[in-house]
């Protein structure tokens, strides 16, 4: 094994963190955002859990989601109040409802504005749910079946969101070819299709990522071609005949690019991530990108002058050493350890399973 697989889990979360950073400064934000960072630090929130419970306990994960949507609801409660003079009345309700609202008011304009149920704030999108999730694919990597399990009980905290289950399957799966060495560009994406199974239409967008790497094309080929099929793909979803499927084809184009991005140079982190930066998904791609690529590559992949001037605050919340330690109680956890606070070093010697086997010895007679 190239890398030990305690560097990898630092890598991937490295990777992410760093990848987040770098986005961001491409993107160029003028100031800080404070929802910025709420979908990484559910990235954090749910390493603790499991980390705490030795595993997917959906109990606590449920509780601690919570928690963690009160914070938020609470912020967003906030903002809205402070801007509630600007902004017209609005109501939750259905467009029915909203349409005998107005004929109450005689047709008239009304102020009332139409908030869908399903609209929530705190709603994961694809590339969101991906890193979220990303403690869950670390530690169930090993087993394909227990991974489908175990994501698809973390995507039921969110409503079992369609958006977000088949996306987070793909790329945990990815994920865990990165870390049991089994990853092969050219033939990843048709495994991970028969993977997931069927999937429209995130496997019409990993088709187009696998010609995309058979061909080798450049950044601007893919970025055109993956916003062509998605265009494609959401006309061709419209002209069926069959129930409409709850998943936008636009939405999953940040997903699809990470996936390019780190297949096209699988060996280089910074390239990677930077090549993922050039695009207008900068924030939503280099994450994924850069946990994709920390697995592969370990932390010994993440470029070192990242570490020397950017590793004070990631996620928004942790610095690198509190992050480094997050992945190592993690990786205890995934080793079997009761009581990972207790760990000392020297690290026990851990093997990846079914990937080193055990070697001969000669016998010492006792």
């Amino acid at each position: 094994m190239q890398y030990s697989l305690l560097r990898k889990f630092q890598g991937a979360f490295l990777g992410a963190s760093f990848g987040d950073i770098v986005g961001s400064q491409f993107k160029q934000l003028a100031e800080p955002n404070p929802n910025h960072y709420k979908w990484k630090e559910i990235t954090i929130i749910c390493a603790k859990s499991l980390i705490r419970k030795n595993g997917l306990n959906q109990k606590d994960w449920q509780e601690t989601c919570k928690q963690w949507q009160e914070k938020w609801n609470q912020k967003s409660s906030i903002e809205i109040s402070k801007n509630s003079s600007l902004e017209p009345s609005k109501i939750i309700h259905s467009k029915a409802e909203l349409a005998k609202l107005g004929e109450m008011v005689n047709n008239k304009p009304s102020d009332f504005t139409y908030i869908s149920n399903k609209s929530n704030l705190l709603s994961p999108k694809p590339n969101n749910a991906v890193i979220a999730s990303l403690p869950i694919a670390l530690l169930y990597h090993e087993d394909e079946f227990k991974l489908q399990q175990k994501l698809q009980q973390w995507g039921e905290v969110w409503g079992n969101h369609l958006e977000i289950n088949p996306v987070n399957l793909a790329i945990g799966y990815v994920m865990a070819q990165a870390l049991t060495e089994k990853l092969e560009p050219l033939t990843l994406i048709p495994k991970t299709i028969d993977y997931i199974g069927e999937q429209e239409p995130l496997v019409g967008h990993l088709k187009q990522v696998n010609i995309l790497i058979n061909q080798g094309a450049n950044l601007e080929t893919a970025t055109v071609q993956l916003s062509k099929n998605a265009k494609f793909l959401e006309q061709q979803q419209l002209s069926s005949e069959e129930k409409p499927i709850p998943q936008s084809s636009t939405l999953l184009i940040p997903v699809a690019l990470a996936l390019y991005c780190f297949l096209s140079t699988p060996e280089n982190l910074g390239l990677a991530v930077l090549r993922a930066a050039r695009t207008k998904w900068a924030t939503e791609t280099c994450s994924i990108v850069g946990a994709l690529s920390g697995a592969y590559n370990s932390s010994a992949g993440i470029p070192v002058k990242w570490r020397q001037t950017m590793g004070d605050e990631l996620f928004g919340t942790t610095n690198e050493t509190e992050i480094m330690n997050l992945a190592k109680s993690l990786w205890a956890v995934w080793c079997g350890v009761y009581n990972s606070a207790k760990m000392i070093d020297p690290l026990p010697a851990v093997a990846a399973s079914n990937v080193i086997r055990p070697r001969s010895h000669k016998t010492s007679g006792y």
